[in-house]
């Protein structure tokens, strides 16, 4: 049987939004519990991240094979702007204020357009601390108006990362030195986490993903 459209095969997202039974992460939780998501709609997911740095760990996924949340943006720019809104309420409720960041890849980087897939990560952090350690490591920035922005870099084909909350949005230049899950370690320096812990297969924190989806398990998340 063909696989939907915008389905790809080498991607881990792809196979457990699709609901296959062997993903990585029904591998690492053993059906305890048997899935992560918080909310479901057409064009995009509410996911816990299967390896959370800390409490309200959780990522918003495109259903449809996307290398980045620019080229979601440039084809679905309404639907994820919608998304948010219904989102970032009542994440100030129950985690605090979230910052939101994303490393948006290209089908040129690491040889398939299968390796990635586009996740934004939010994180009860704030912008402000994000953007003085990224400006700290060299990394030079520009605003944009919203996320909208990422469409130009999505059309582009352009690599980036992405850092924003309510207010405030900005893009970062991808260098070649960047080092694997930058973003990781930006947020686990700011959470206290030991290097490597930050790295998502070294620790895996399965009680703060429970905690997360416990504490998401009433939200109401009409998702476009």
């Amino acid at each position: 049987m063909p696989e939907p459209a915008g389905f790809c095969v080498g991607s881990d997202f792809c196979q457990e939004l699709a609901g296959a039974a062997d993903t990585t992460f029904r591998r690492v939780y053993g059906g305890q519990p048997a899935e992560r998501v918080v909310g479901r709609g057409a064009t995009v997911s509410l996911l816990a991240d299967m390896s959370p740095l800390t409490h309200g760990h959780l990522l918003l996924v495109s259903n449809k094979h996307y290398v980045s949340f620019g080229e979601v943006m440039a084809e679905c720019g309404e639907a994820v702007t919608q998304a948010l809104g219904e989102i970032l309420p009542q994440y100030k409720t129950s985690f605090g204020e979230p910052v939101i960041m994303e490393h948006g890849s290209t089908k040129r980087m690491n040889g398939s357009a299968c390796i990635t897939h586009a996740h934004l990560h939010l994180l009860p952090l704030r912008f402000a601390q994000v953007h003085a350690v990224m400006k700290r490591d060299g990394l030079a920035s520009a605003p944009i108006d919203g996320i909208a922005g990422l469409r130009r870099l999505g059309l582009a084909g352009l690599p980036y990362f992405y850092c924003g909350d309510g207010d405030t949005h900005r893009v970062y230049g991808v260098a070649q030195a960047t080092p694997r899950q930058y973003l990781r370690s930006v947020a686990g320096r700011l959470l206290g986490i030991d290097d490597p812990e930050w790295d998502y297969a070294v620790v895996v924190r399965k009680h703060l993903l429970s905690a997360t989806m416990e504490e998401t398990a009433d939200w109401l998340v009409p998702l476009p």
